[in-house]
């Protein structure tokens, strides 16, 4: 019962993803009704179950994969205070951040609903989702024409679309099906029925095709499969110099940004950065590349149109997006801000996920993020919902049962030993 109701409370979760409503100021999804729902199931389930192996673990999973979306919220209050923001503001920061948190809260629902079994009925309610958007478009454009847009979309590589197509274009669903298809191609053997996963997958990807998800997934995989040749712990330690040189890259490309990269790239080498040369002019007199940088406040973004450089008075969710995370973060928490985020996103997490979960764990939790660090560095997915449930849950799902089983075992022989502490005790007093 809990996986057929799963199963339509995700689907419709995915679904619904630009369908939007007001409450008390904010904007939201009626895909949000749809989590809180996949919440309250695994709330009930925990209630007639109670299962503490997967309590305890999830637990920990949770804050962990939360981090990197409380340290934003705790810079901006801070900004927010000092600047005596007006509650608009606030209200727009804060409805950016809690989808965030709310898309970890689903991923952990999911792993305690099902285990490790969980990230495959997560991928399916994403299929079943782009299925139904498939026949949505089918219906309304008509077979021969979506075969034939489909046909133009794959020998131009995105180049040309149609307009069935841009229907399809749902850039947050085809980003999210990249962690998942990460795990699969690493754990091809274990994982049920791969070859057909992987059909319906690249379908999927194909379908909404966004071109620079297909490097970023091939160099998150080559570097999995290099730190898995590796020794436990040389793998570990590289896995962690690559995150510092992350870090490092990241801020450089920001002050790369700040100091005219685009503007070079695109007057002495004559590139086509697609208008970001411009959108980023229009960013720079907003930031600026020093220690003492306090930031804007989480959402600031949305009070800009960045294209023109039009400041609004009220924030709205349907200005155009900077296209780069890494400069978007650095804007709304400033520079010290921005370099603690970094830890929180990169060596805090890698660091844990190698301890608790070991090497596989550690190795597949940094390839998503050299995977999410090729997007974050040319698009705007740091906010996108189902990408973040997709980086969430896949590393919970890694070794999840054997984490949940050993953990109770563990926590069981400490309350034996301390119950026979206690006996021991209350024999001598006798």
């Amino acid at each position: 019962m809990s996986s057929v109701l799963y199963m339509i409370l995700a689907t419709g979760m995915f679904f619904f993803q630009d369908t939007y409503f007001s409450l008390g100021g904010m904007e939201l999804s009626l895909k949000n009704p749809c989590a809180l729902a996949i919440l309250f199931l695994a709330l009930l389930n925990f209630t007639a179950t109670v299962r503490l192996d997967r309590l305890m673990v999830l637990s920990r999973h949770t804050a962990v994969q939360a981090l990197p979306y409380l340290i934003p919220l705790v810079f901006s209050a801070v900004i927010w205070v000092g600047a005596k923001a007006e509650s608009a503001t606030v209200l727009n920061g804060v409805s950016m951040i809690l989808p965030q948190l709310l898309s970890v809260l689903v991923a952990a629902a999911t792993i305690y609903l099902f285990g490790s079994k969980g990230i495959w009925y997560c991928l399916g309610a994403m299929c079943a989702a782009n299925f139904i958007s498939a026949l949505v478009v089918i219906y309304a454009g008509g077979l021969a024409e979506f075969l034939q847009e489909f046909y133009t979309l794959l020998i131009t590589f995105s180049q040309e679309t149609g307009p069935l197509m841009l229907q399809l274009e749902t850039h947050d669903l085809t980003f999210a099906f990249g962690p998942f298809l990460l795990y699969l191609l690493l754990h091809w053997k274990t994982s049920p029925h791969p070859v057909l996963w992987l059909v319906i997958v690249s379908f999927f990807c194909l379908v909404g095709l966004k071109r620079i998800a297909f490097p970023a997934l091939v160099l998150a995989l080559v570097t999995v499969l290099l730190l898995r040749l590796m020794p436990d712990r040389a793998a570990r330690q590289t896995a962690m110099c690559v995150s510092i040189a992350m870090m490092a890259v990241s801020f450089l490309y920001i002050v790369g940004i700040r100091y005219g990269l685009f503007d070079y790239l695109e007057a002495q080498l004559g590139l086509d950065t697609k208008g970001r040369a411009l959108l980023f002019a229009n960013v720079a007199p907003y930031y600026e590349i020093s220690f003492t940088y306090m930031g804007q406040g989480t959402g600031f973004e949305r009070m800009v149109e960045w294209l023109s450089g039009a400041v609004q008075t009220v924030p709205l969710r349907t200005q155009t997006q900077i296209h780069n995370d890494f400069l978007r973060m650095y804007l709304n928490i400033g520079f010290i801000g921005y370099w603690v985020w970094l830890w929180s996103w990169l060596p805090a997490r890698l660091g844990y996920w190698f301890r608790q979960a070991g090497k596989d764990a550690g190795c597949l939790f940094l390839g998503i993020c050299v995977y999410c660090f090729i997007l974050y560095a040319t698009d705007n997915t740091i906010y996108y919902p189902y990408t973040m449930i997709a980086c969430a849950l896949v590393p919970m799902a890694c070794r999840f049962d054997i984490q949940a089983k050993t953990a109770l075992e563990r926590r069981c022989a400490q309350w034996s030993g301390a119950a026979e502490g206690s006996l021991d005790t209350l024999h001598v007093e006798r």
